[in-house]
C-alpha cells in the first residue's frame, strides 16, 4: 500500500498538510464531504499543490509532522515551480550568444582586449608595489577589470558547442581562433601578479598585516607561495600560447575519437560512454561481452592515446623542471591550495588501507555466486531498486531533497532546469561523463549523460552540488569566486550523500540492503579506486621522465598493476583491462583524482553532522559561500572539521569498514 503526504492551498491562501492512503478520495472529502478536515471545510475550495509517496504509514506520518513544523515560506518553496514547471533537457546556449555569427561575440572579444590593454598601460612600469596603499589601489582596479571580464564568454561558448557535438569542426576552429586572441589579451596581465611576487620576502609580512590590504590577504598569500615557481613574464606568456597546441589539442583529439566509438549491443549501436555506463546493470553474459568489446575498441585506438599521453606528460615534465617543482604532483597540490605533506600522508594512508577494498570485493564475489569476479563485475548491483530513475523522476527526488535543506538550493536547481542550463541525455558525438561549467557571472551549465539508473540520479546530485557551490561563491569578490578543486569535490559528494539518504527513506527494508551495497560501491570507487589511479599516474610520470616515452603496451600493463592493487585477489584482471587508460580522461588532468577521495571522506563527515543535527545545514552553507577566500583546511576548520589530523580520515575509513561488516551480516541472513 502507498501513503501520501500532501499540501493543499485553501481558498483563503492558507496551506494544509495531510496524510492519507487514498489521495483521490481524501481530496473529494476535503472539498465536498463532512468527513473533510474541519480546517478545510470552512476554507473551500482547496487545491492540491504537492504530494510525496511513502511505502509505510510510519514514514508518511513522520514526514507529515516534519512539513507541518515548517514556516509557510518553506512550505511554499517545497512546491513552487515543482510539479508543473517545464523542464528543458537540452542546453540553451543562447544564454551566452544567439549563434556562432552573433556580432556580440566580436564586441565582447574587443572589450576584453581593450580592458586588458588599458590596465597594462596604466600599471606596467609603475611602482605599484612601493607601499601597501599603492598596491591596494592597483589591486582594486584589477578586481574591477576581472569582474568585467567575468561577464564575457566567447571561447567558452564554442567549447560548450564542441562538447555537444565533437563533429562540429566550425566551433572547434573558432574556439582555437578566439582562444589565441584571448590568450594574447590575458598575457597583458601576466606582469601584475609576477610583479607582486617579487616583493622581497622580508617585506611580505608587513604587506599582509597592513589594513589597506586586509581584503586581499589570502590572494596575496597564494601569490607569495607561488613566487619561487614563477617563470619570467615572457616565458609565462609563451607557456600560455603553447598550452593549446602542446596539451589541449591532444586531449581534444582523444575526446573526439572516444565520442565517435560505437559498441554493438543486441543489434544496435550504442555510444561508448552509454554502453560502459550500462555494464553494471546487465546480465553477466551481456556485461562481460560489452566489457570485452569495449576493451577491444580501446585497444584498437590505443596508438592515438599512446602519442597523446607521452606528449602531454612530457610537456608537463618540461614545465615542472623549468619551474623547479620537485615531484610530478607538486604543482597540482599547490594549485588546489592544499598542503603537500598532508596530501602525501593522505594518499599513503588510503593506499595502506586498500585491504578494505579487497574485503569488499571478496564479498562482492560471494554475493554474485562466484569464486572470482571479472573487472566487468566490480560495480554490479546485488539486486534492483524497482524505482526507475528516469530524468523527470530524478529531478523530482532531487527537488524534494534540496527543498528540505535550503529553499535557495531548490530555487537554483529549478532555474537551471527552466532556463535550459542542463543537457541531460547521451547522443553520438557528445562528450562522455558529466561536468558542471561556470565562469565569473556567466550562466552555469551542467552536462550529463543520463541513462535512467540510480547512478545517473547520484550524478545529477553530484553536479548540482558543484552548481550550488559555484553559484553561492559568486557572492564573493572576483578574486575569491569559484573554489579550490579540493573543496569542490566535498560539495559535490555531500549532495550525493544527501540524495542517497533521500532514497533510503523511500525504500522498503529489503531494498535498503541493495542501497547499502550501492553506497559501499560508491565509496570504494570514489576513494580507493581514485587513489589507485593517483598511484598509477605517479608511476607513469616517473617512467616517462626516466625513459622519455612509454609504449602503449607498457602503459596498459602499468594500469593493470594498479587496478589489481586496490581490487585485490578476488577480481581477475586480464592484460586487455589495462587499456582502460585510453578512456580514463582524469589521468590527463594531472593528479586531480586525489580530490575525489579527499572530498568523499570529508563530505561523509559533514553529512553525519547534518544527519544528527539538521541545523548544521547553516554550517554547510557557510562552507559553500566561502568560495576560495581561505585554504581548504581553514574553511573546514571554521565549520568544526580538522582535516590536518590523520585520525580524521582514519575514522572515515573505519566507517566504510563498518558498512562492509553490516553488509556481510545482512548477506548471511539472505
Amino acid at each position: 500500500m502507498e501513503y501520501f503526504v500532501y499540501i493543499l492551498e485553501c481558498a483563503d491562501n492558507s496551506l494544509y498538510v495531510g496524510c492519507t492512503n487514498n489521495l483521490e478520495r481524501r481530496l473529494e472529502q476535503h472539498n465536498n464531504s463532512k468527513r473533510g478536515a474541519h480546517y478545510t471545510k470552512i476554507r473551500r475550495p482547496v487545491i492540491l499543490k504537492y504530494k510525496e509517496i511513502f511505502k509505510t504509514l510510519k514514514e508518511a506520518r513522520g514526514r507529515e509532522a516534519e512539513i507541518k513544523s515548517w514556516k509557510r515560506e518553506r512550505k511554499l518553496n517545497l512546491f513552487k515551480n515543482h510539479t508543473d514547471m517545464k523542464i528543458k533537457t537540452s542546453w540553451d546556449l543562447g544564454l551566452l550568444y544567439k549563434n556562432s555569427d552573433d556580432p556580440k561575440i566580436e564586441k565582447d572579444l574587443q572589450a576584453i582586449e581593450h580592458g586588458c590593454q588599458a590596465f597594462e598601460k596604466k600599471y606596467r612600469g609603475q611602482n605599484f608595489t612601493a607601499s601597501p596603499a599603492t598596491l591596494a589601489q592597483a589591486y582594486n582596479d584589477f578586481e574591477i577589470l576581472n569582474k568585467k571580464l567575468g561577464e564575457y564568454g566567447p571561447s567558452w561558448y564554442f567549447a560548450l558547442r564542441t562538447d555537444l557535438n565533437s563533429a562540429d569542426n566550425k566551433s572547434r576552429a573558432l574556439e582555437t581562433k578566439y582562444n589565441e586572441r584571448l590568450t594574447g589579451a590575458m598575457n597583458r596581465l601576466e606582469f601584475f601578479e609576477l610583479t607582486i611576487a617579487q616583493i622581497a620576502p622580508a617585506k611580505q609580512q608587513a604587506f599582509l598585516k597592513h589594513p589597506a590590504l586586509k581584503p586581499y590577504v589570502y590572494a596575496l598569500t597564494l601569490i607569495f607561495k607561488q613566487a619561487k615557481f614563477n617563470l619570467s613574464e615572457g616565458e609565462e606568456q609563451l607557456k600560455s600560447l603553447l598550452l593549446p597546441t602542446s596539451y589541449s589539442m591532444w586531449i581534444d583529439t582523444q575526446n573526439k575519437l572516444l565520442s565517435q566509438q560505437i559498441i554493438k549491443y543486441r543489434g544496435k549501436g550504442l555510444p561508448l560512454a552509454e554502453a560502459m555506463a550500462k555494464i553494471p546493470d546487465l546480465p553477466k553474459r551481456d556485461r562481460r561481452l560489452i566489457h570485452q568489446e569495449a576493451n577491444a575498441v580501446l585497444k584498437s585506438i590505443s596508438h592515438v592515446a599512446e602519442g597523446e599521453i607521452n606528449a602531454v606528460y612530457n610537456y608537463k615534465k618540461v614545465m615542472d623542471k623549468r619551474r623547479g617543482y620537485e615531484k610530478p604532483y607538486s604543482a597540482t597540490i599547490l594549485d588546489y591550495e592544499n598542503d603537500e605533506p598532508t596530501i602525501e600522508n593522505f594518499v599513503a594512508l588510503v593506499s595502506k588501507h586498500f585491504k578494505i577494498a579487497h574485503r569488499f570485493y571478496k564479498l562482492q564475489a560471494k554475493l554474485l555466486g562466484e569464486k572470482k569476479i571479472k573487472l566487468a563485475d566490480r560495480a554490479v548491483k546485488i539486486g534492483k531498486i524497482k524505482t526507475k530513475f528516469d530524468f523527470p523522476t530524478s529531478v523530482s527526488i532531487l527537488q524534494s531533497a534540496l527543498g528540505k535543506i535550503d529553499q535557495e538550493y531548490l530555487n537554483l536547481f529549478n532555474d537551471l532546469l527552466a532556463k535550459g542550463q542542463i543537457d541531460a541525455f547521451s547522443q553520438k558525438g557528445k562528450k562522455s561523463g558529466a561536468y558542471c561549467w561556470g565562469n565569473g557571472q556567466l550562466p552555469t551549465f551542467l552536462l550529463l549523460n543520463h541513462v535512467d539508473d540510480i547512478r545517473s540520479l547520484e550524478t545529477l546530485a553530484h553536479e548540482m552540488g558543484h552548481a550550488i557551490h559555484l553559484e553561492l561563491s559568486k557572492r564573493q569578490p572576483p578574486r575569491y569566486q569559484g573554489h579550490s578543486t579540493a573543496t569542490a569535490e566535498v560539495a559535490s559528494t555531500f549532495f550525493e550523500q544527501i540524495i542517497l539518504g533521500e532514497i533510503a527513506d523511500r525504500l522498503p527494508p529489503q531494498e535498503k540492503m541493495i542501497l547499502l551495497h550501492n553506497r559501499i560501491l560508491g565509496d570504494i570507487s570514489t576513494i580507493f579506486r581514485q587513489i589507485a589511479c593517483f598511484n598509477f599516474e605517479l608511476e607513469l610520470h616517473q617512467k616517462i621522465r626516466q625513459g622519455g616515452q612509454v609504449p602503449k603496451e607498457e602503459i596498459a600493463k602499468l594500469m593493470a598493476k594498479h587496478l589489481k592493487s586496490y581490487l585485490g585477489p578476488a577480481v581477475e584482471i586480464i592484460p586487455d583491462d589495462g587499456y582502460f587508460f585510453v578512456y580514463w580522461l582524469h589521468i590527463r588532468n594531472f593528479f586531480y583524482v586525489y580530490t575525489y577521495a579527499y572530498g568523499q571522506l570529508i563530505s561523509k563527515a559533514l553529512y553525519e553532522k547534518y544527519r544528527s543535527d539538521p541545523t548544521y545545514a547553516d554550517k554547510i552553507k557557510q562552507f559553500l559561500l566561502a568560495g576560495r577566500s581561505m585554504s581548504p583546511e581553514e574553511i573546514f576548520k571554521s565549520i568544526g572539521v580538522d582535516t590536518s589530523q590523520p585520525a580524521f580520515f582514519e575514522a572515515g575509513l573505519k566507517e566504510i569498514e563498518r558498512d562492509i561488516a553490516e553488509l556481510e551480516s545482512l548477506s548471511k541472513k539472505q
